[in-house]
């Protein structure tokens, strides 16, 4: 019974803050909000290198999108929890009723 309300609340949670992300994402620029017309340019303080790829200029929906994702990430894993737990509960139900006639 434990694993199905940590599998409940885990899902409900991710579902809830990938939500939240989606709706409330700003695109920002080192900690400035972007504006629908703004790109941002990287800050080249030192060579890159060692497999490290060059930064390169972001528009505001690059930097949108990229934020973006990781709400739709959090909702469809929340959601497979959440089917996760309804799976398991309803096996478990059907287990107990079978038992119970034994």
């Amino acid at each position: 019974m434990l694993i199905l309300l940590v599998l409940f609340i885990a899902g409900a949670g991710l579902v809830l803050i990938g939500v939240h992300k989606l709706h409330t994402a700003v695109p920002t620029c080192y900690g400035r909000p972007m504006s629908p017309e703004d790109v941002c340019h990287p800050r080249a303080a030192h060579a890159y290198g060692e497999g490290m790829p060059e930064p390169h200029d972001s528009t505001y929906r690059q930097q949108l999108d990229s934020l973006t994702s990781g709400g739709w990430t959090a909702v469809v894993i929340g959601v497979v929890l959440l089917a996760l737990a309804v799976v398991i509960g309803v096996a478990w139900a059907a287990s107990a009723a079978q038992d119970g006639r034994k």
